[in-house]
C-alpha cells in the first residue's frame, strides 16, 4: 500500500529564531531548528516516517527570513508540491488558517490549547475538519458546536535517566521557564513570592506589568517604537513594577532549555487561569522528563494522573510553597526519590514514545 502523506505546520515562537543565521539556506535553518526542537508535535514528525512521507513547515519562522508577505506563498507552494493527505498544525493564524481551509480534498487537524470563545471554534472548524487538545474545557465547547475532536495530552522527550549522585550535584536555584500575560496572574504572584525567599533561574518571555494600564502603555510604546522600548526592556527599565526583571534571563528552548533543566534538583509551575483543573501544562512533562522535583499548583486534573508525594509535590498557598520548598532542599535524599519515581512513572507512562502511539489512533479514525 502506498505511504500517505503528512504535512506538519509547526509553531514557533520569536526567540526560537534568534539562533539562526538568516542568511544560510533554509534546508540548513530548518535542519537546525529540527535538532532543537524537542517538542512532542516535531517529534511525531520524525518518528512517523517509517509510516507516512513527513514534511513540515515553521510559518513564523519562514516570516522572519522570508518576509510579511512571502511566507504564506512559500506554504501554499509546499502544500501545492508535496500534495499531502492529512495537514496536521499547531499555529493558530487566520491568515494560515484561510489558505488551509482552501483545500477541500486534504483533511486537516489543528491543536489548540490556549484561550478561546465560541466564536473562535467556529471560526476553526470552518477551515479545519478536527480539532485536538489536551483541555477540557476547548473539548468541551468542540463538542458543543459538533465539531469533531480529539483528546490527548502533550508530552516531552525523554531526557534524562538518574542516579542519586547526579542528583545531589545539581543546582539549588528553583527553576522557572516560561510566559507571563494576561491569564498568568497568578503564576506572577507565586514567581514574585519565590523570588522574596528562595533564589530563582528565571527565564521569562513576555514580563507583564502589575497593572493592566502599564501594559496597555508599554503595548503602544513597543508599536511606535520597537527599537527603544526593546531598549528598555534589554535595560531593565521595563517593565517598570515587576522586579522579575532584574533577575529574568532570555528565554530559551528545546534542548538548550531541556539540558539547563537537568542541571536543577527543583522546578516550580503554575498553571494558567485558563489551563488550571483543565489539562496538565508542558513545564509539567518538561520537569519530569529532566529528573526535577518538580513543584506545582493544585489542579483537579492533573491531581487524577500525578499523586503528591510520589510523583509531584503540590502546593496549596504561598506559605504552603514556602514550607515544601525549605523542607525538600533540606531533605534533598527524600526529594531525589520523589524526582526518581516522577521520571520513572514519566518513562512507563507519559513520554513522547507513549503519545505518539496515541496519535497513531487517531490517524487511523480519520484516514
Amino acid at each position: 500500500m502506498k505511504k500517505k502523506k503528512i504535512l506538519f505546520i509547526l509553531n514557533t515562537y520569536s526567540f526560537m529564531s534568534k539562533s539562526i543565521n538568516p542568511k544560510s539556506s533554509m534546508a540548513k535553518i530548518y535542519k537546525k531548528l529540527n535538532e532543537e526542537d524537542k517538542t512532542w508535535a516535531n517529534f511525531f514528525y520524525n518518528k512517523l516516517k517509517s509510516n507516512y512521507y513527513t514534511e513540515k513547515d515553521y510559518p513564523n519562522l519562514n516570516k522572519i527570513i522570508l518576509g510579511s508577505d512571502e511566507y504564506l506563498d512559500f506554504l501554499e507552494n509546499k502544500i501545492n508540491k508535496f500534495k499531502p493527505n492529512l495537514i496536521f498544525s499547531s499555529i493558530d493564524n487566520n491568515k494560515i488558517n484561510e489558505l488551509i481551509g482552501k483545500y477541500k480534498v486534504m483533511k486537516k487537524i489543528i491543536w489548540i490549547s490556549y484561550k478561546l470563545d465560541e466564536r473562535k471554534i467556529l471560526s476553526l472548524k470552518n477551515n479545519y475538519d478536527y480539532l485536538m487538545s489536551d483541555n477540557n474545557y476547548i473539548l468541551n465547547l468542540a463538542k458543543k458546536n459538533n465539531f469533531t475532536s480529539f483528546k490527548m495530552l502533550i508530552s516531552n522527550q525523554l531526557m534524562s535517566i538518574f542516579k542519586i549522585d547526579n542528583y545531589l550535584k545539581r543546582n539549588d536555584k528553583i527553576y522557572f521557564s516560561g510566559s507571563l500575560g494576561n491569564d498568568f496572574t497568578n503564576r506572577l504572584e507565586y514567581l514574585l513570592y519565590t523570588k522574596e525567599n528562595f533564589e530563582l533561574k528565571v527565564r521569562v518571555r513576555n514580563l507583564i506589568e502589575s497593572y493592566k494600564i502599564l501594559n496597555f502603555l508599554n503595548s503602544i510604546l513597543l508599536k511606535i517604537f520597537p527599537t527603544f522600548t526593546n531598549y528598555l526592556y534589554k535595560k531593565k527599565l521595563l517593565p517598570i513594577t515587576n522586579k522579575l526583571k532584574f533577575i529574568n534571563e532570555d528565554e530559551v528552548f528545546g534542548k538548550v532549555m531541556l539540558d539547563e533543566l537537568r542541571c536543577h534538583k527543583f522546578c516550580i509551575n503554575i498553571h494558567s487561569d485558563f489551563d488550571r483543573n483543565n489539562t496538565i501544562n508542558a513545564r509539567v512533562f518538561e520537569a519530569l522528563a529532566c529528573g526535577c522535583l518538580l513543584f506545582t499548583d493544585e489542579n483537579k486534573f492533573m491531581r487524577k494522573i500525578f499523586k503528591h508525594k510520589q510523583h509531584v509535590i503540590y502546593f496549596k498557598s504561598k506559605n504552603d510553597l514556602k514550607k515544601k520548598i525549605n523542607y525538600y532542599r533540606k531533605n534533598t535524599k527524600t526529594a531525589y526519590k520523589i524526582a526518581q519515581k516522577g521520571n520513572q512513572f514519566f518513562i512507563n507512562k507519559h513520554q513522547c514514545k507513549i503519545r505518539l502511539n496515541d496519535f497513531k489512533r487517531i490517524l487511523k479514525r480519520i484516514e
